[in-house]
């Protein structure tokens, strides 16, 4: 009986019946020579734990910031919840400008010898489409899911971006549950299943000929408990919780060691660039490294997001001065890849920013505390033809905390941008901001004429920036 999914209420005895029925049996025993009866035993019955309340079916009651994220909560079978608008999408496709974007990212880390591997997890409910409620999803969802969901992965491939056959999770056999039952992240049995794909497509590539081999073992270390984001979701929605759930729970370890030792490469030829479902309690890392025979380096961000992992390695010194021959970026398929401001950070911090380019502007201020500062200004000897789509802006604080800049942008036309660059609060902040300026319609050709900047929740009188303006190389 599965104790995550239903509770039980006996209907036995008492013990002091029980007692006075096994006495009376004892001495008719032995008064005759009647068969033995059978004892007993107590029965029971066995109802569902939990059924979702009636404020999930109302889009209202999920305004509250953490709840934002599960519209619309639904009761599936055998104690599953699924979310109506993430866990089985339409739509896959991106647009344009995100091809043109990723088109961009994988060939500047082609020019640096750096092989992209995009990991787009499939649906939940693609993969446990037998657990999903009666009515909710058709056929015809179910369809036009599988075909969007292959339709992205071959667009992705197009751009020459290493793609591993996920695809095939879909109507494969799958022995354990991909997804746990009330929690968006996979379960180690789905980490090991994705592990063994991403292994077979970057094998087959001649850069992996190369690559040191370790011998590794995936050892069971116990059980892992999950109540689950979407069971605390329906808690804050509903007032009850569901009971947690346990599966068996993995490391991978070096022959003849008793720790995970995969932080130790000086230089790694694979890095890990994920989500939280590449933390560590999954083992996606190990399951993948056992599966190539490397050590895989796991640089994932718990809580980050889609990039701030792939933000935080790219800016690490360790990437500047020695870039993996794999970059393996994770994430669930539902993330948001038309973020036009993502790529405005990535695309300049994947090419090193100014360092690699003369400057073209360079000031170095005193930023205020009360509100923003001048720190460039397009006329000082001359005004110089800076158009927008062409340069990008860099920033290092002498404050190596601070995590968020605000900047406003001015143009010659009089037009104004305004924007914020923020790192992740799951992320060491390095007082480093990149970003491109802005290249769309209207400001693409637009000639720059200033930059203020200010330092919102930071009271700092001495906080010293050098700003660059130079040429962008993507």
């Amino acid at each position: 009986m599965n104790s995550a999914n239903t509770w039980m209420r006996s209907r036995g005895c008492s013990l002091r019946v029980l007692a006075l029925a096994t006495l009376g049996w004892a001495w008719g025993a032995v008064a005759s020579a009647e068969p033995e009866p059978k004892a007993p035993y107590p029965t029971y019955d066995t109802e569902p734990c939990c059924q979702i309340c009636p404020e999930a079916a109302d889009l209202r009651s999920y305004q509250d910031g953490y709840l934002d994220g599960f519209r619309r909560l639904v009761q599936g079978k055998d104690g599953w919840l699924f979310r109506t608008e993430d866990d089985l999408p339409r739509e896959f496709g991106l647009e344009a400008k995100s091809y043109e974007a990723l088109k961009q990212l994988n060939e500047t880390l082609t020019d640096q010898g750096v092989r992209l591997v995009m990991v787009p997890i499939p649906p939940r409910a693609l993969l446990q489409w037998s657990q999903l409620p009666e009515g909710v999803f058709s056929s015809a969802d179910r369809e036009m899911a599988q075909v969007g969901y292959r339709a992205l992965l071959a667009q992705l491939r197009k751009l020459n971006i290493l793609v591993p056959e996920l695809d095939h999770l879909l109507w494969s056999q799958l022995e354990e549950p991909f997804y746990f039952r009330r929690d968006h992240h996979w379960t180690p049995a789905g980490a090991k299943q994705t592990a063994a794909l991403v292994a077979e497509a970057l094998a087959r590539q001649k850069e992996f000929s190369g690559l040191q081999r370790v011998e590794l073992t995936t050892e069971r270390t116990g059980v892992l408990r999950k109540s689950g984001t979407y069971a605390r979701a329906v808690e804050k929605l509903c007032g009850f919780g569901y009971p947690d759930q346990f599966v068996d729970a993995y490391a991978t370890v070096k022959e003849g060691q008793s720790s995970d030792l995969f932080g130790d490469a000086a230089a790694p030829d694979i890095v890990l660039v994920g989500t939280s479902n590449s933390d560590p309690a999954y083992n996606f890392a190990g399951f993948l490294s056992q599966a190539l025979g490397v050590d895989v380096f796991n640089a994932a961000v718990t809580g980050g997001g889609l990039d701030s992992a792939l933000q935080q390695f790219i800016n690490s010194a360790e990437f500047q001065s020695n870039p993996p021959k794999f970059l393996i970026w994770e994430m669930p398929v539902y993330s948001n890849f038309d973020d036009a401001d993502m790529y405005r950070r990535l695309l300049p911090q994947v090419a090193g920013g100014c360092s690699k380019t003369e400057p073209v502007l360079r000031a170095k201020k005193t930023l205020s505390a009360d509100g923003p500062t001048e720190v460039l200004f397009n006329g000082d000897g001359g005004v110089q033809p800076i158009a927008s789509g062409e340069h990008l802006v860099e920033v290092k604080l002498s404050n190596k905390s601070v995590r968020k800049l605000s900047f406003s942008v001015w143009y010659m036309n009089g037009k104004n941008d305004t924007f914020t660059l923020e790192h992740s609060e799951y992320i060491e902040p390095t007082g480093h901001f990149v970003s491109a300026l802005r290249d769309d319609e209207n400001y693409g050709d637009a000639v720059f004429m200033g930059l203020d900047i200010e330092v919102p929740d930071v009271s700092d009188d001495e906080l010293e920036a050098e700003v660059t303006l130079c040429k962008r190389q993507t």
